[in-house]
């Protein structure tokens, strides 16, 4: 096929235009707009100030034996006094029996263990805050503090600003047929599952009142509807006929470098015959698996040829 760089297709400069012959002798043009992404990178959940300042103080918490699992309800008009927020879960933490809640948790499950908790209210703002021992193998690095607010974990991966990435570059080709976005990204292909349908979360259920004792039904993971393939609304993005990854791409390596092509699944349109010979994924069963193929630098015009990938 033709290969253009930064061709103007009704103003706009996508980055490539392909073309190729289609299978009847009729030629087709695929437009690749590339992108740069690193879905390792951690990228903290924008909150307001005195949300941010609430967080920081209980990541300063005393609590070398237990986790601190917080959930907070409500919003802070202002920042709450850190001193006394800390001290409100430092002290359950020193008052709480490690080896006896140990045991408890050890034989029974997470909803039914009666698990040490507080309660701080600023305003009408409210933190529940539960302890969870550490196993004694994980005693000598710390405890920690697993925050909930608003309903929300406190992410530090990049999934919804990856997508929201490919979300702009959809829009700003939305009249262009046969939009193929290619993304440099770290090898997550678990993480760009979630991308692309939907993020997976974590469901719990917790007692408005601590001191409530009653069983609660089993936590289990979820997928969220709000995949750029695909959301609450139904398929979306039909303009995007495929997503391109290159894994840990660098000017020496190019050569190299692994590329996998995710066909949008929801679209009842002919893939671009590389697509189908490159390392792609395949659907099927809820799961993806990668099938392994020609690298991408068997397309270039020097490239040396080192015989059949698949011999």
């Amino acid at each position: 096929g033709d290969v253009q760089i930064e061709a103007a297709i009704g103003g706009l400069p996508p980055d490539f235009t392909i073309s190729e012959k289609g299978s009847c002798g009729s030629e087709l043009s695929h437009v690749v707009e590339a992108s740069d992404i690193d879905l390792e990178r951690g990228a903290r959940l924008e909150r307001d100030w005195n949300e941010r300042s609430a967080i920081d103080a209980l990541n300063e918490i005393d609590c070398p034996n237990f986790f601190l699992m917080a959930e907070a309800r409500g919003k802070l008009g202002s920042t709450p006094p850190k001193r006394k927020l800390k001290a409100t879960f430092e002290n359950l933490a020193k008052e709480a029996n490690y080896e006896e809640l140990l045991q408890k948790t050890m034989r029974q499950d997470f909803n039914s263990v009666e698990l040490p908790a507080e309660v701080f209210t600023f305003g009408n703002w409210t933190i529940v805050g539960r302890l969870w021992p550490l196993m004694p193998e994980n005693r000598e690095n710390g405890g920690d503090f697993v925050g909930v607010f608003g309903g929300e974990a406190d992410s530090i991966d990049d999934i919804g600003r990856t997508r929201d990435r490919l979300y702009r570059k959809s829009r700003r080709y939305k009249n262009v047929d046969n939009l193929i976005i290619a993304l440099r990204c770290d090898d997550s292909n678990h993480r760009l599952k979630e991308v692309l349908f939907g993020s997976q979360q974590f469901n719990f259920y917790v007692h408005n009142d601590p001191t409530e004792t009653t069983s609660l039904p089993a936590p289990f993971h979820s997928q969220k509807l709000d995949g750029f393939w695909f959301n609450s609304s139904g398929p979306q993005n039909n303009n995007v006929i495929g997503v391109v990854t290159f894994y840990g791409v660098h000017p020496w390596n190019t050569d190299k470098t692994r590329a996998i092509f995710y066909a949008n699944p929801y679209l009842d349109k002919a893939m671009p015959e590389w697509a189908k010979l490159i390392t792609h994924a395949e659907y099927g069963n809820g799961d993806i698996n990668i099938v392994d193929g020609i690298p991408v630098s068997h397309f270039v015009d020097d490239y040396e040829d080192i015989g059949d990938p698949f011999g």
